[in-house]
């Protein structure tokens, strides 16, 4: 007669059990992921190009040693015979299930943060007009401006439209300003008897409430508004108004066979950016007046020059950056690196410091931090596997958001002062990204001219795998 086995041995038998259930459930799970990640989603990427997902390593790994420890305890449970017992079988099933938990928190650590799409408005269609730009609302409501030809559009912060603004009958928005400061935009329109432009407006951002409009024939370029001033450029001047008010200060005509290029405008200084028969130059008229303060005549390389702050004043010519005293003398010229004014080129001015996306001996793209109180560079940043920086922004926190691109596409937040990430990028999933955007928050705004693509969509943290 068979002696019953002790408890201690029950007890033993069914912890082995147990154990090996839990380790293959863990094994199961990592295989199925791991297929997930190769065969699915991210099929499309080699990991020869630095493409493999994000942590696949790693859980290959884990998923060999858990399958290896549960072929070992298996075994064992197996030699016990503690698979005879009912009792055991069940407490084994509901130890695997809770195994699962921590196995699949161990993935999402792995992986690292990812993102995906929220929300999106439908896409306008292959007959919209072309898109003009974008401006930011209140950053704590979420509120961004979409503009195109036809209509500049107001989307609140649950990507719903909020208000619509046409374009005059016949004609159409031909450019925005680049800063809204307090809460106000200008936009430049053509009307039915013009080409692009010869009417100013200025609209609160918030409401997309027409504040004011003035009829100024043959405007050039894009409008600028900085702080108290809007300003913009004609073939003969430039002009001021009041930003709040749209009363004229001040014109100041423009010196004989200067065509204008780009104005903008700061609480101290408009500059001008105007090309003569001889170079370009840069002008820099004072704020109150319209006076010219001084000029500079800007290098020119393979690339046209652009302004980068009228406060302080800079501007990038033969690919460096310039950067004036009061006087308009240039301070000491940064030797590296070189910075572009053409193409994709994403810029952000932030404060005191403009961030540009460079090239990093024709292979990939780099950030680098400049600052526009003395043209020093400060820093260079470079992404991984990543080779090209789509855009640029600045966070709620001061924080420098980036979008990179390689094999996936990757949302950084950097120090504005080091350029060190705070924490790993999120990858950014299954977003249908034109080729030219803009990123506010979580909010992206499409500025493609095809209209295949939504026009804002916004991105929140995945759920699941």
């Amino acid at each position: 007669m068979d002696t019953p086995p002790s408890l201690v041995k029950r007890l033993r038998d069914h912890v082995r059990l147990a154990a090996a259930c839990a380790f293959s459930a863990v094994a199961v799970l990592y295989a199925v992921l791991c297929i997930k990640l190769t065969a699915g989603d991210m099929s499309d990427v080699v990991c020869s190009s630095g493409g493999c997902p994000r942590g696949l390593g790693p859980l290959v790994l884990w998923a060999l040693a858990a399958g290896l420890v549960a072929g070992g305890l298996w075994r064992s449970a197996v030699k016990g015979r503690g698979y005879r017992s009912a009792v055991g079988w069940v407490a084994a099933v509901a130890v695997a299930l809770v195994a699962l938990w921590p196995g699949w928190l161990g993935f999402s650590w792995l992986r690292g943060p990812h993102m995906d799409l929220f929300s999106y408005q439908v896409p306008d269609g292959p007959g919209a007009d072309r898109p003009v730009g974008s401006w930011a609302g209140d950053p704590f409501t979420g509120f961004v401006i979409r503009g195109r030809a036809d209509v500049v559009t107001g989307y609140n912060g649950e990507g719903r439209r909020g208000w619509d603004l046409p374009a005059p009958a016949g004609g159409a928005v031909c450019a925005m300003s680049g800063d809204t400061p307090s809460g106000t935009g200008l936009l430049t329109l053509a009307t039915a008897e013009s080409t692009c432009g010869n009417r100013l407006m200025a609209v609160d951002v918030t409401s997309g409430k027409q504040l004011w409009t003035k009829d100024i024939p043959k405007l050039v370029g894009k409008p600028s508004a900085g702080g108290s001033l809007a300003v913009t450029a004609t073939a003969d001047a430039v002009h001021a108004h009041d930003l709040v008010t749209g009363a004229e200060l001040w014109r100041s005509p423009l010196p004989a066979g200067a065509v204008a290029s780009e104005v903008a405008a700061g609480p101290d200084r408009v500059l001008l950016l105007a090309r003569t028969d001889k170079d370009w130059k840069l002008f820099a008229l004072d704020a109150r007046t319209g006076a010219v303060a001084w000029q500079f005549p800007v290098p020119v390389g393979y690339e046209s020059p652009r302004i980068v702050s009228a406060s302080p004043a800079a501007a990038v010519g033969d690919g460096r950056l310039l950067v004036f005293d009061e006087a308009g003398r240039p301070r000491e010229q940064s030797q590296a690196p070189y910075v572009p004014t053409t193409g994709a080129t994403a810029w952000l001015v932030a404060g005191d410091v403009l961030y540009a996306a460079v090239p990093e001996r024709e292979k990939r793209e780099v950030l680098a931090a400049f600052s526009l109180k003395d043209g020093r560079h400060l820093w260079t940043r470079a992404f991984d596997h990543d080779w090209r920086i789509r855009a640029l922004a600045a966070d709620r926190t001061g924080r420098i958001a980036v979008v990179t691109e390689g094999a996936y596409t990757h949302l950084w937040h950097l120090d504005p002062g080091t350029g060190k990430p705070g924490g790993e990028s999120t990858v950014l999933r299954g977003l249908r990204l034109g080729e030219s955007f803009a990123l506010y928050g979580r909010t992206f705004v499409n500025l493609d001219d095809n209209g295949r693509l939504p026009p804002i969509f916004d991105v929140a943290p995945t759920i699941g795998w």
